[in-house]
């Protein structure tokens, strides 16, 4: 009891200077794990990760695929985020994991010899813990308005979304986390499987157009921590206690909004245009060769059920290397349709008739397989455009 005394007064105070001196939504873990129970926990799993590193065997990784489940836990309309939000998430995420973002070249020249490449990719799962298929999102109509700041995310009997099996998926919840918080990483060891993950306010989530943080990397930021990483200044405010990485200066605190360059609060030139500060989406643009190697080592002590690869992933969608199949042609109302592999897009398609009026056109995050329903038509021919292929169709 006395944890969440200390949590919520932490909280009411960090919600007051928010108030009184305009703090900008920050990340939760920094208000949310600070009792002696989590620092316990905390310097366990960096013991394990530290042994892990002191071998070498993270600087023999090869590229990592995690697979995805994203929950959307919605009270407002607007929190119900689109499918193509989602998808812009995860183009975002393996911008970001594998050092493809453009913006890596905006470094200082003092930090370029440190840019790590983490080798990770992210897909939406394709099979769910029971076997079905899926397209990896899960929808939850909530009654709860901030739903986010609250244990009852993690449960569909509270007016949240279970967990899928969180050793063998990233569960990502984007739910409302108040005006306060814009999101939350669970780091090794800290909570319980059930609620272990990610939870993101859908203000902040995707590729969207909120000034600050519309480059999707506050969940960047926040799966760093679910990887293992910390804030570059420990969450304090002095120059003697880091993040645990060698190649990261020391940090005395935060920086936010987009600084001019250098910035130093200790002794050296800090690094705010990392991923772990809290600087704007459009400034901040990498991880080091010790971050991507720290996310590896928790990968293979904390995260291991994540590399056994029988989830199964949907993959981007190519029309020149994934075959497309349907049947049965003819049909008297439901024609399937099947990829090779299940790709991770939006499909659109647009059904006409036999003299070229358009009848139908539908976008859908699919998997593998769906079909198209022709039972209002008429018997006759009807052409189906997908993806700039155009299949013919008979109706009986």
């Amino acid at each position: 009891m006395s944890a969440l005394l200390n949590n919520l007064f932490l909280l009411l105070a960090l919600c007051y200077c928010c108030i009184t001196n305009g703090q900008k939504p920050v990340c939760g873990n920094e208000i949310f794990f600070t009792d002696s129970l989590s620092r316990e926990k905390v310097k366990e799993a960096d013991r394990i990760i530290e042994n892990y590193l002191s071998h070498g065997y993270a600087n023999s990784r090869s590229e990592i695929t995690i697979p995805v489940v994203v929950h959307i836990v919605w009270y407002e309309y607007e929190e119900n985020l689109s499918d193509a939000l989602v998808l812009s998430q995860i183009d975002a995420l393996n911008r970001d994991f594998n050092a493809n973002n453009i913006d890596v070249q905006d470094a200082p020249n003092e930090f370029k010899t440190v840019i790590g490449n983490p080798h990770i990719r992210f897909c939406l799962a394709a099979i769910d813990p029971n076997g079905n298929l899926t397209t990896g999102v899960v929808r939850v109509q909530s009654e709860k308005s901030e739903i986010g700041l609250s244990d009852d995310v993690y449960f569909s009997a509270n007016g949240g979304s279970d967990a899928w099996d969180t050793d063998k998926y990233l569960n990502i919840w984007v739910a409302n986390t108040g005006n306060l918080i814009s999101g939350f990483g669970t780091y090794p060891n800290w909570v319980v499987p059930e609620k272990t993950g990610v939870v993101i306010h859908p203000k902040y989530f995707g590729i969207n157009n909120h000034q600050q943080y519309g480059l999707g990397r506050v969940a960047t930021h926040e799966i760093g921590h679910y990887l293992g990483l910390k804030h570059l200044w420990a969450d304090d405010l002095d120059c003697n206690t880091d993040d645990e990485v060698s190649d990261t200066p020391p940090q005395q605190e935060a920086h936010t909004g987009c600084p001019n360059y250098p910035q130093s609060g200790c002794s050296e030139s800090e690094m705010f245009m990392n991923f772990m500060d809290y600087v704007d989406d459009a400034c901040m643009v990498m991880f080091t060769k010790g971050q991507a190697d720290r996310m590896s080592a928790t990968i293979n002590t904390y995260r291991s059920g994540l590399l056994d690869g029988i989830v199964g992933c949907m993959i981007s969608n190519n029309s020149d290397n994934n075959h497309l199949s349907f049947y049965p042609n003819p049909s008297n109302d439901l024609f399937y349709f099947k990829y090779a592999t299940a790709p991770m897009g939006i499909i659109k398609y647009s059904l006409y008739n036999s003299i070229g009026q358009l009848l139908r056109e539908e976008e859908k995050l699919i998997n593998q397989d769906f079909y198209i329903d022709l039972q209002v038509f008429p018997a006759g021919v009807y052409f189906l455009n997908i993806e700039e292929k155009t299949y013919k169709l008979l109706k009986i």
